[in-house]
Formats: C-alpha cells, sequence, structure tokens
C-alpha cells in the first residue's frame, strides 16, 4: 500500500507539473494579514517564556485594506526567576503554524517575498523544513536578514540561496540542500544581540508572504490582491 501511495502521489505531481509549464507558477500568495483569521495562522514566541523581558504580539494594523502589525519590545535582560535553559535573551517573533492543507512544497520557486513595512531594526526570515532522510520536523532553520525598509511599504525579495542552515541559532557549515518541497512552516523574527538591536519597542508592518519563481515573474505584475 506504502508503495501504491508514493506511485499516486508523484503521477498527481508529474500531472501538476504538466499543467504549469516547464517552468512552474510565477507566484503564489503564502499567507495574508488581512483578518483575524489570517492572524490565526500564526503563533508568536519570545524569551519571555523562559524568563527573559522581550515581549511580542501580532495585530490587526490601522490600514483600510487590512494588514497586520507585528510589535513588542525587545531586551536581552533576564529576569530573576528565569528558566535555567535560557541561555540567550533577546528574541521574539511568530512563525506559521501547521496547516490542514499538508507541507508547503515551493520546489517550483526560487525566492520568497514579504511585503512589510520596517521601522529601523532588522529582521530575519525563517524556513523549517522535514529532514531529508525521516518524515519528521527537523529542528534545524534556514535563515535570511529580512532588511524593511523604514517608515515604507515595499516588497523584499529573498532568494531561497540566500537562506543559510542554522542549527540552535548558530551557522552550520555543512553543505546541505533547503528540501523546497516540504516546508512544515515560515517565520520573522527580530535579529537578536546587542550589536544589531538596541532595547525598546519595535513595530514591523506585515501585508503579505508569497513564493516568487523569478525565472518567468514580471516585475510589473501587481503582487496585492485587492
Amino acid at each position: 500500500m506504502a508503495l501504491l501511495r508514493r506511485f499516486l502521489r508523484s503521477t498527481e505531481d508529474f500531472l501538476l507539473r504538466a499543467q504549469r509549464g516547464p517552468y512552474g507558477e510565477a507566484s503564489r500568495t503564502l499567507f495574508q494579514f488581512k483578518t483575524a483569521e489570517d492572524l490565526a495562522q500564526w503563533t508568536s514566541f519570545s524569551d519571555a517564556e523562559l524568563g527573559g523581558k522581550s515581549t511580542v504580539a501580532l495585530e490587526l494594523g490601522q490600514e483600510a485594506t487590512g494588514t497586520g502589525v507585528l510589535s513588542g519590545v525587545y531586551s536581552t535582560e533576564v529576569g530573576e526567576r528565569a528558566h535555567e535553559r535560557l541561555r540567550r535573551s533577546g528574541y521574539a517573533g511568530i512563525t506559521s503554524k501547521p496547516s490542514p492543507e499538508g507541507l508547503l512544497d515551493l520546489e517550483d520557486f526560487d525566492a520568497l517575498v514579504f511585503r512589510v513595512r520596517g521601522d529601523g531594526r532588522q529582521y530575519i526570515a525563517s524556513i523549517r523544513c522535514e529532514n531529508w532522510l525521516v518524515d519528521q520536523r527537523s529542528h534545524d532553520v534556514w535563515q535570511a536578514f529580512l532588511f524593511a525598509r523604514k517608515g515604507e511599504w515595499s516588497e523584499v525579495e529573498i532568494p531561497l540561496s540566500r537562506f543559510l542552515l542554522t542549527w540552535k541559532g548558530k551557522v552550520v557549515e555543512e553543505v546541505v540542500e533547503l528540501n523546497a518541497k516540504r516546508i512544515t512552516s515560515v517565520g520573522i523574527s527580530l535579529a537578536g544581540g546587542d550589536q544589531l538591536q538596541p532595547h525598546g519597542s519595535y513595530q514591523l508592518g506585515l501585508d503579505w508572504i508569497a513564493a516568487r519563481n523569478t525565472r518567468i515573474h514580471q516585475p510589473d505584475e501587481e503582487r496585492r490582491e485587492e
């Protein structure tokens, strides 16, 4: 039965690729931040869970067209009753929840695009995917800097090749290919460290996140869904 399921899945993938053409789709919207239902697809995290003093919130913004806001206070201070597991303070962000539709297959795309409004701080985009060898969630995280323009909306395109494999916040030297066919989650967080971030409040505007095939995407295409 397992062999039959794999055969049926591969046949379905082949038919879908045939419909999309040799280069696949030009782009695909993965996430929007227009409604409360959109925000419910995300979970937030910060060092406060282990006794740190950073805070995080994901809320709807004031834009008439509907956008989200990732905000809070950044701090590298550690509370007196911090958990012994808290070895590094100064982190906060959001990550997408598992989709009822299953894993994200972005094999046809070569970039992620974030339409965001920055506040002058450094942010990081992250990708988690299933391990190549075992059918389970990997603890590895692929990360890249997300340079958002301060005070204005802009599309930030990050090639998948720019994401670096990290493990517990450190870059892995070994060369490992990102498994774009089996992505479990996408995330956004503050870049940690006193060298990158001053203590204080932060606010990142969020409109949408999309996958893009730069080989066939037209620069003047309207990415935003009205």
